[in-house]
């Protein structure tokens, strides 16, 4: 097995197991979210059984009242087999209790009675009743809880009427769903601080609401704990992952088909475009070069026209005196082109000639000299501020002139009546030459990509000159940048000064 294959079978086998894994992620979640909406339903139904059950003790203790108001302790007999009717019918009624504020007066309780305890919290709780009812767990019963009522229901009241509740039967249900090891539930009495039934069930997710009972608002809680094997039953996962294994096997199919064909329509496409892509390469280098030629020659041409001009003047006024400096800068401009000749056949060789130390100063103060006709036929002012130090830098002479005349050259030609100033100095082992201007600066949409070939902010640019200069300085070691935060235009070349000054 080859190691693409081995590689092909691993990002399928990948591809599979989370396929199965977001299959049976969204079956946990269905699964889970239909087990919380049966608690939630469950819950409100066992709410509402119960709020009817509290609702009735408001009646038994109105009825019980009434008879004993009507029959005193004389009929206790009325009072008891009407308390033992109730407790017979409603079997959660654990007790019927009539207690009195006197100590001395007698008791009527059903069996098994209260202790003495209890009777003192029935007699509490009926003293402090302004006409509700009064409810609170029963001291030495745990797990039921007692509904008090003053009587008579006036500040003349004499007794505690009570009934004593067993909490689990107030919310016992025949419904198979809270038999479930997963299901709890709680019976809380009013202020939350005690348990009449039930305990915490911490991680799981729950339902809380009192009782809609106004005398006994006891708080219901019941909670679920869900499980991995709650929300990923057995037969559903296997039937998922079946599902997904096949689903994933056609899509994989499908997918090695369509890759199959695209890859075969694009060995069409590529090899019928290879000849015609060779061949735009060619003519796209050739039309490179044409035009860096044409950008390069057409400053020493400028400038040879320019000068013969001003010795023919000169002739007709038979100044010969002057005429052998116009004649001579004609020379230098004449051979400036060869150079630049000579320099693009180099660049079309593997092989460059090898560089000098020359200074950096002496270029800048020849370009000076070649540009200030065009700086004052401008109005335009260059400004130098050199080193003392001489900056000797490696590289070829021309092509150093070369990269400082392109800057100044673009300097002058960014405004009209310009002033461009050129700044060297020193940082460690690396020449710094700035070329600032005032002109309105480099457009923003171009900025990043200003030494890009062809790309230009001047109407009647080629775009090659920044592109040149940068490739001429990279070959020189250096690097050039536009300075971004500089106030005023600013090009800055970095270069490594010659080892020779380095050791001087």
């Amino acid at each position: 097995m080859t190691a693409s294959n081995s590689h092909n079978i691993s990002r399928y086998l990948w591809l599979w197991a989370l396929a199965v894994a977001v299959v049976l992620g969204g079956l946990a979640f269905l699964e889970r979210q239909s087990l919380v909406r049966e608690l939630t339903v469950k819950s409100a139904t066992l709410h509402r059984l119960a709020s009817q059950r509290a609702d009735q003790h408001d009646a038994h203790l109105t009825s019980l009242s009434a008879i004993f108001v009507a029959g005193g302790v004389e009929r206790q007999d009325l009072f008891l087999d009407v308390a033992a009717t109730i407790m017979r019918f409603y079997s959660r009624i654990t007790s019927v209790n009539v207690i009195p504020f006197d100590p001395s007066e007698p008791a009527m309780q059903t069996q098994p009675g209260l202790t003495t305890e209890d009777a003192a919290q029935v007699v509490q709780l009926a003293r402090n009743s302004t006409g509700a009812l009064g409810i609170e767990q029963v001291p030495t019963m745990p797990g039921n809880y007692m509904v008090v009522k003053r009587t008579p229901n006036t500040d003349a009241a004499r007794y505690g009427l009570a009934l004593i509740i067993n909490a689990r039967a107030l919310v016992e249900t025949e419904d198979p769903f809270w038999q479930r090891p997963s299901v709890s539930l709680r019976l809380l009495t009013p202020d939350g601080q005690k348990a009449l039934v039930g305990q915490a069930s911490p991680d799981s997710v729950g339902f809380t609401k009192p009782l809609g009972s106004a005398s006994q608002p006891l708080i219901l809680e019941t909670a679920l704990t869900i499980g991995v094997a709650d929300v990923l039953p057995l037969g559903k996962a296997l039937a998922a992952i079946s599902l997904a294994t096949a689903l994933f096997v056609l899509a994989a199919f499908g997918v090695r088909q369509r890759a199959r064909r695209t890859d075969a329509e694009s060995r069409a496409k590529l090899s019928a475009q290879e000849t015609r892509l060779a061949h735009a390469s060619r003519v796209n280098a050739m039309g490179e070069m044409a035009s860096g030629m044409a950008h390069e020659l057409a400053q020493p041409l400028t400038a040879i026209l320019s000068q013969a001009q001003a010795g023919r003047h000169l002739v007709r006024r038979g100044d010969a005196e002057r005429l052998g400096s116009v004649l001579d800068e004609t020379v230098t401009q004449a051979q400036r082109a060869a150079d630049i000749l000579d320099r693009l056949r180099r660049w079309s060789k593997p092989n460059r000639a090898a560089s000098e130390p020359c200074a950096l100063q002496d270029a800048v103060h020849s370009v000076q000299r070649l540009l200030a006709s065009d700086a004052t036929a401008k109005g335009a002012t260059i400004t130098l501020s050199l080193s003392d130090a001489p900056l000797l830098i490696d590289a070829d002479p021309v092509e150093l002139e070369q990269v400082v005349f392109n800057l100044v050259r673009n300097a002058l030609d960014a405004s009209d009546a310009a002033h461009v100033t050129i700044k060297t100095d020193i940082d460690g082992s690396t020449a710094i030459l700035d070329v600032i201007d005032n002109g309105p600066g480099v457009p923003e949409a171009i900025r990043t990509r200003i030494f890009e070939p062809f790309v230009t902010g001047k109407s009647d640019g080629t775009g090659l000159g920044l592109a040149l200069c940068q490739r001429l300085v990279e070959e020189m070691g250096g690097e050039i940048e536009l300075v971004s935060e500089a106030v005023e235009t600013t090009f800055r070349l970095s270069l490594p000064l010659s080892p020779q000054k380095a050791s001087s």
